[in-house]
């Protein structure tokens, strides 16, 4: 058995970490770009649909919703975010959670007909083996969406990756991909290289509210793994 990277499983631990208060700070925040993503992925009625770093489960009970009748899985590879997922959604009849890692999904393969990874792919050790697993999953001619962050120019939060790093003196390992993926050609260059076909790229420019300087300071700085 091969062992697990300890950046992967520092990472693991992190994101146990802020689980408590990352739906709140962020998924709730974030769920408008989500909600973008998923009108493009437009899934059929009755579909089973796969929720790839569900994290909190807001955007698996979000895919859910729109899957007229089918359910939804929602994975993740800390265990503290699925137990928080299953606390707040496990309730409805259309999700269920378990723990699974991105990068070698055990799902059997060509078993889900849409998937769903909202700023997951950035966090993966190896996105080319998150990407192969997606497509493993999907039914052929099943749709996938990815979500990432764009050009580190225009996030809000990028000074604070800054400061961890200098005042600190700690490289956040956690960030080195944080932006890569909203790269130009960046993106369809994976999905061509995982063998997959790209459908629809967009780019969209939005903002997150925050009622004032302190809680956007804190959500920065508390609310993900670094």
């Amino acid at each position: 058995m091969t062992q697990e990277p300890a950046e992967k499983n520092g990472l693991r631990n992190a994101w146990g970490r802020v689980a408590e208060v990352y739906g709140g700070m962020w998924a709730e925040r974030t769920a408008h770009i989500t909600g973008r993503g998923l009108d493009l992925l437009a899934p059929e009625a009755g579909s089973a649909g796969v929720d790839v770093a569900c994290g909190s489960g807001h955007t698996t009970a979000a895919l859910a919703g729109r899957l007229g009748g089918g359910r939804a899985l929602g994975v993740d590879f800390a265990p503290e975010m699925v137990a928080l997922a299953e606390s707040r959604f496990g309730g409805r009849d259309d999700v269920t959670f378990a723990v699974d890692d991105a990068e070698r999904l055990s799902l059997t393969p060509g078993s889900a007909d849409v998937l769903s990874c909202s700023f997951g792919l950035m966090y993966c050790y190896d996105a080319a083996a998150a990407l192969h697993s997606a497509g493993r999953t999907l039914r052929p001619g099943g749709k996938m969406l990815q979500v990432v962050w764009g050009r580190a120019a225009n996030v809000w939060w990028v000074p604070v990756i800054e400061l961890i790093e200098s005042r600190a003196e700690y490289f956040s390992a956690v960030c080195p991909m944080m932006f890569f993926y909203g790269l130009p050609g960046v993106m369809p260059r994976m999905v061509d290289e995982a063998g997959l076909d790209l459908v629809e790229q967009e780019t969209m420019q939005t903002t997150m509210s925050f009622p004032g300087v302190d809680e956007a300071v804190g959500t920065a700085i508390q609310g993900g793994p670094p």
